[in-house]
């Protein structure tokens, strides 16, 4: 008998409460993120709504407030109410209290209108945040745990501890087939969960729209095409969706180099003809430009190009956003892939020249990650949830392969089921919640392992 995803996901929860209920000290808290994630995070109200400040009582966030693209404070038109107060002003988010002195915020007018410092660390004993006029500004510190940090890095990788691998080396193929079933439901959940927060935020257009930009930016670029897409939402894109997206992604150049084919430099000069004209609205700050990581990408998978396929992708949302469900994914794979464009079909970059084929914007790995990662995931009805079970996740990951592995040794039995996609999601799952807080020698994830049933 097929057991229910909720019910599996809930034996993963409980999984996760036991082995962690009596964890304590720093090993216990997965690797920081880095203040531009946690930004990105504020901004999505993935962060704590609720808390205590600094002296100054209990804190409600009411609108999380803008993300500044310029100077000054990181949210700009927040609202709060502290100790039952309402309060409206800017909010500035520093690693610790002491970032607010170190970057010159106290004595700088531009930060007089902050109502809230936020910080990652404890403030030390006696700590005031002051501006200039000096005016103390409640803190809120956010401990480590608040912060979801599934997408930390890790702290290394210890292969001379292989105690996971005692329980799981024995274990019939059908109990970890459950045991990633569970952590695959698990990781739906909670998925799921932060999409239907993003939608309460910015609506379920614009939601999808970033998960569409994060699909399209893979591993080495998906926190920078998430925040592109957070600071040109798709609202106001329209027909300007490339200049504003290139724009603001900071690929435009008033002129291209001298080595630019004539036909870059005419697509260019319409580009930057209308960039010129909406720069203002949307350029970000030097100290706030997005950053980009072009190696050791191949040419095809530049960030101009991942950016480029998602302006072209806006012009076509109309036919794609009707398709978002598990039962169009056939016809949805059929319209991403037919995604072109007369320049970037043949182009890496903007001043580079042209390939002699022309290369599809979209691949089909682009679109199956994006089915599994999204598509299938905020699909609630049975059928997502079966035919999810049936995706081929196709040939396993670098990092998952580190997993397996860590967990498993050289068990060849594996092999089929882990092509799977929840298998693969389900191995991520587990690394962020165990193997990558490197705490292997305090870990019980293998004692419970002891116990897991089906």
């Amino acid at each position: 008998m097929e057991i229910p995803r909720q019910r599996l996901a809930e034996q993963y929860r409980k999984l996760r409460e036991d082995i962690f209920s009596g964890c304590v000290g720093e090993g216990c808290a997965a690797a920081p993120l880095p203040e531009m994630q946690v930004q990105a995070r504020w901004a999505a109200g993935l962060l704590p709504h609720l808390g205590t400040s600094l002296r100054h009582g209990e804190v409600r966030i009411l609108e999380h407030g803008r993300w500044n693209r310029c100077a000054g404070p990181d949210f700009t038109h927040a609202e709060i109410e502290l100790a039952g107060k309402r309060l409206r002003g800017d909010i500035e988010i520093d690693p610790s209290a002491q970032d607010w002195e170190r970057h010159g915020h106290g004595a700088n007018p531009a930060f007089n209108n902050v109502v809230l410092h936020v910080v990652l660390t404890p403030p030390p004993n006696g700590w005031y945040t002051r501006n200039s006029l000096h005016q103390d500004i409640p803190i809120l510190y956010i401990p480590p745990h608040a912060i979801d940090s599934e997408t930390a890095a890790g702290n290394g990788w210890d292969e001379t501890i292989p105690r996971c691998r005692m329980p799981l080396a024995d274990m019939d193929i059908t109990r970890i087939d459950s045991l990633l079933r569970a952590a695959a439901a698990h990781r739906l959940e909670h998925k799921r969960g932060q999409f239907r927060q993003r939608i309460a935020a910015v609506g379920e257009k614009q939601a999808w729209y970033e998960a569409w930009a994060t699909t399209l930016g893979y591993s080495a670029n998906k926190e920078a095409m998430q925040m592109l897409a957070m600071r040109a939402p798709i609202a106001g894109l329209g027909v300007h969706a490339e200049s504003i997206l290139l724009g603001t992604a900071g690929f435009l150049v008033p002129v291209l180099p001298e080595r630019a084919s004539s036909e870059a430099r005419e697509y260019h000069r319409g580009v930057w003809d209308s960039w010129w004209t909406l720069r203002e609205q949307y350029e970000l700050a030097p100290q706030r430009s997005l950053t980009w990581s072009s190696a050791p990408a191949r040419p095809l998978n530049h960030p101009q190009r991942r950016v480029a396929a998602l302006a072209a992708s806006v012009l076509q949302w109309r036919r794609i956003s009707p398709l978002l469900c598990a039962s169009s994914a056939r016809e949805l794979t059929t319209v991403l892939s037919s995604i072109s464009h007369p320049f970037w079909d043949t182009h890496y970059t903007l001043a580079s020249g042209p390939i002699r084929k022309r290369t599809a914007l979209v691949g089909s790995q682009r679109i199956s990650d994006f089915l599994i990662n999204h598509v299938f995931v905020q699909d609630e009805s049975p059928h997502a949830w079966q035919s999810y079970l049936t995706l081929n996740g196709g040939p396993l990951p670098g990092s998952i392969q580190r997993t397996v592995r860590q967990l498993f040794g050289e068990r060849n039995d594996l092999r089929k089921l882990l092509r799977h996609a929840y298998a693969q999601q389900a191995l991520l799952q587990i690394d962020a919640d165990f193997c990558a807080r490197n705490i292997c020698q305090d870990c019980a994830f293998p004692t419970q392992l002891c116990q897991w049933a089906d």
